[in-house]
């Protein structure tokens, strides 16, 4: 095989060979063919990204591009003919032995990573891929060697192997707040349970003697001595009610989801059935634009969910016909973004000021005074919020005084709907 074909059939080792085999003299045809092969292979060469260096089997640089100046420091008049090991760590210095002992054994070409000095006393990783450079009778007469700096790329590594470490750790961090929140919550189920299940005796206690007392002594007591008993009285049962609401909410949280496919327009007739003598006492309606869907879900907890939305649309409502309207929609764009599959439950009532968007959901947070035999405990929306994040859910409303409100949410535990 010639120089020149050999030139085209390996660049790299054409490229030095090019530059450090002297012309023939004899023939001035090959002398104009080679004298072109360098101008091109060293055009090449120096217009190259990775540093391309030479050397002869005494260990010493033939060849050095401009790129291998830019990666390593030295100049082409500082490293040619010198010892290419000045670019070799110390601790790396057996690599150069090895590698002209591998490339001797056999015409082939070596690929692996190491580091390099710079003459600046840095040492940097790079990739190396080693060649032989044979003569016309192939012999052995050197090596060329082409290296890319691998710094950038191994910061990028540390850069995201420390990323990856601090989102780690992060995680970690989350778990284990998330398993003392989850613990938290646990223990503050079990309190409100046991307080609300070991209140309610004595204050049954006291409801009975205030009963008795009324009953006993009313011709011994004056009016204003019976209102404040029969006031006792109402108070006992309003504690009462607020103990009940408070261990169904603590239940809530104690108890497994029973999920199943539930009919949602089974669930609004059940409701309606239920509340058909409220609806007539209050000319209130329920309307349904379009047929709900089938979804996964806890059948009680989500039936408990718009019976409570559909009772406060109704009870806090001036209007003459109160017109209830319970729908669900494919997308809704929020402020935490698309949220899609949302049921809603609307009103015409009397609105609620965008400030206490969130308060309403807080435990026993009231915003309207009420009659006595009208007020509820402050409970219902917060086991609503509870049931529906149960759910893997969300609930948010939407209002303004005297428009109505709209009380959207999501129900994704189980993630099954069917038209």
């Amino acid at each position: 095989m010639s120089v020149i074909a050999r030139a085209m059939d390996a660049l790299p080792p054409s490229v030095l060979l090019a530059a450090a085999v002297p012309s023939d003299q004899t023939d001035p045809h090959k002398e104009a063919t080679l004298a072109a092969a360098r101008f091109w292979l060293t055009a090449i060469s120096e217009s190259s990204d990775d540093a391309i260096i030479g050397e002869n089997l005494a260990g010493l640089v033939t060849f050095w591009n401009r790129a291998a100046t830019r990666m390593f420091g030295f100049g082409a008049d500082e490293i040619l003919g010198r010892p290419v090991i000045r670019v070799i760590p110390p601790d790396r210095l057996d690599e150069e032995a090895v590698v002209l002992a591998q490339v001797g054994r056999g015409d082939k070409t070596l690929h692996f990573e190491t580091r390099r000095a710079c003459k600046d006393g840095r040492v940097i990783p790079v990739s190396l891929t080693v060649s032989p450079i044979r003569d016309d009778e192939a012999r052995l007469i050197g090596v060329s060697t082409i290296a890319r700096d691998l710094s950038e790329r191994d910061e990028r590594e540390r850069q995201l192997r420390a990323a990856n470490s601090e989102l780690a750790r992060s995680n970690a961090s989350l778990a284990h707040y998330a398993e003392a929140l989850e613990r938290s919550n646990a223990e503050l189920d079990d309190f409100a349970y046991i307080a609300s299940h070991d209140l309610k005796e004595p204050l049954r206690g006291v409801a009975n003697n205030a009963r008795f007392l009324r009953e006993d002594y009313a011709g011994k007591l004056d009016p204003e001595g019976v209102e404040r008993l029969m006031r006792l009285g109402f108070l006992c049962h309003r504690m009462e009610q607020l103990i009940n609401d408070l261990l169904y909410f603590s239940r809530i949280g104690r108890q497994d989801l029973g999920i199943e496919w539930t009919d949602l327009n089974a669930v609004i007739r059940d409701i309606e059935m239920m509340s058909e003598a409220m609806l007539k006492e209050r000319r209130a309606s329920i309307v349904i634009p379009h047929e709900l869907p089938r979804v996964t879900c806890d059948r009680i907890r989500i039936t408990e969910v718009f019976r409570n939305l559909i009772v406060n649309a109704v009870k806090y409502n001036e209007s003459a016909t109160k017109l209830v309207e319970i729908g669900c929609r494919d997308e809704v764009r929020t402020r935490w973004g698309v949220e899609r599959q949302v049921f809603y439950v609307k009103d015409n009532g009397i609105g609620i000021a965008e400030e206490f968007h969130e308060d309403i959901f807080r435990i026993f947070k009231r915003l309207n005074a009420e009659d006595d035999d009208k007020r509820g405990t402050g409970v219902g929306l917060t086991v609503v919020r509870k049931i529906v994040e149960r759910h893997g859910g969300r609930i948010w409303v939407e209002s303004e005084i005297g428009a109505g409100s709209t009380f959207h949410f999501t129900i994704r535990k189980g993630a099954a709907y069917a038209a």
